[in-house]
C-alpha cells in the first residue's frame, strides 16, 4: 500500500491534467466520490475534468460541483491521467473506455467484483462505499478535506450504506461520517435532498411499478417492471426510479428483489437487492453483470417474458440458499 501511495503522489505531482469518471447510470456514491476527488485535485491547482456520460441525477444536483460535471468530451489528448471511481468493471464507464490507450488509469473502488484494471489500484472490498476509500486516500496523501469535499463524501457513504442500514455498514463508516460532520456537513440537509425531495411524478410512477409486483420461488423473490411507456406517461427519466427495487425487498419473506427497467433495443437493465446471505454479485455476474453482495445489477436482451425466464433459470441454481432462509 505504501508503494502505491508513493506512486500516486508522484503521478499527481508530475502531471497537471486529470479526468475523473465513474460508472454510467450513477448514484450517490459514484457522483459524490467523483465530485470530492474533483475538488481535491482542483485545490492542488490541477486541471480537472469530471465526466459521466449519463450526467448527474436530479436528486444529486444539490451537491457542490454537480454543475461542473460534463457528459461529453471532444478529445482526451490534453489529459495525462484518468481516475475511475466506484466502478468494478472498466467497461461500465461507457464509450470513453475505447479512448484510454495513452492515459494512466487510477482505479478507486470497493466492488467485490473489481478486477484491478488500473495502472494504480486502490480497491478496498471491505469498504461500504468508494467514498470511504477516497477518504482514506486523501488522509494518506495529506490532502485537506474542506466542506465541498466533505459533503460529497458524506453523501457517497449515506447512499451506499442506505443511511447506515445495510450490512456493508461498519464501525469505520460511522467514524468517517462523524469526522465529515465536524467539517460542517448537515445530515438533515443531505437526507432531505436525497430522500424527501422527490418530484410528484415519481410517486405516481411508483404506483404503476408496484402494480407489476410478482412473487416467485415460494415468495422468496420479488420482480417489478419499469417500462418505457410508464416513463413516457409521466414524462419521467429512468433515474427517478432509483430505490424502487427496495420496496420488493421490504416485503415479509422476500430475500431477493429484482427490478427490470426496459431499455431501447428490446433489453432490460436489472437492479438486484438482497437480504441476509444471498450474494447477488454472484448471480449478477453469471448474467454478465456485477456489484456487491447485497446490491448488484446486469443487462439482459429479450422481451420481459424472456428476461424473467432467464433470471428464474439462474435463480434455481441458488434455490437451496433461498429455501434455507
Amino acid at each position: 500500500m505504501n508503494s502505491q501511495i508513493d506512486e500516486l503522489k508522484k503521478t499527481i505531482n508530475e502531471n497537471n491534467s486529470f479526468i475523473v469518471v465513474s460508472h454510467i447510470d450513477p448514484e450517490g456514491d459514484a457522483i459524490g466520490t467523483s465530485l470530492a476527488l474533483y475538488y481535491a485535485l482542483k485545490n492542488l491547482g490541477k486541471n480537472v475534468c469530471v465526466y459521466n456520460e449519463s450526467g448527474v441525477p436530479k436528486i444529486l444536483k444539490f451537491l457542490p460541483g454537480s454543475d461542473q460535471l460534463i457528459k461529453k468530451i471532444s478529445s482526451i489528448n490534453e489529459f495525462d491521467c484518468i481516475f475511475v471511481v466506484d466502478c468494478g468493471d472498466l467497461g461500465r464507464i461507457g464509450s470513453l473506455k475505447n479512448k484510454l490507450e495513452k492515459l494512466k488509469i487510477i482505479n478507486i473502488d470497493h466492488h467485490s467484483t473489481n478486477d484491478y484494471f488500473g495502472d494504480i489500484n486502490f480497491v478496498d472490498k471491505n469498504a461500504a462505499a468508494a467514498g470511504e476509500v477516497l477518504f482514506d486516500l486523501l488522509k494518506k496523501l495529506n490532502i485537506a478535506i474542506n466542506y465541498e469535499i466533505a459533503i460529497n463524501l458524506y453523501t457517497a457513504i449515506v447512499v451506499d450504506t442506505g443511511s447506515f442500514r445495510y450490512a456493508s455498514t461498519r464501525a469505520k463508516s460511522f467514524q468517517i461520517a462523524a469526522e465529515l460532520l465536524q467539517l460542517g456537513v448537515d445530515p438533515w440537509f443531505v437526507s432531505m435532498n436525497i430522500y424527501e425531495n422527490y418530484p410528484f411524478e415519481r410517486m405516481k410512477l411508483l404506483g404503476d411499478v408496484l402494480s407489476t409486483l410478482t412473487l416467485h420461488l415460494d415468495g422468496k423473490v420479488a420482480f417489478m417492471l419499469v417500462t418505457k411507456q410508464m416513463l413516457a406517461k409521466y414524462n419521467a427519466s429512468v433515474d427517478i426510479t432509483e430505490g424502487f427495487v427496495n420496496f420488493g425487498r421490504a416485503i415479509e419473506g422476500v430475500e431477493l428483489s429484482i427490478i427490470f427497467k426496459e431499455n431501447d433495443g428490446d433489453s432490460f437493465k436489472l437492479s438486484m437487492r438482497s437480504k441476509g446471505n444471498i450474494d447477488v454479485s454472484i448471480i449478477a455476474k453469471s448474467l454478465g453483470g456485477g456489484g456487491h453482495r447485497n446490491a448488484a445489477g446486469c443487462k439482459i436482451q429479450g422481451t420481459y417474458e424472456e428476461a424473467t425466464k432467464k433470471v428464474l433459470e439462474v435463480l434455481k441454481e441458488y434455490e437451496r440458499d433461498f429455501a434455507a432462509k
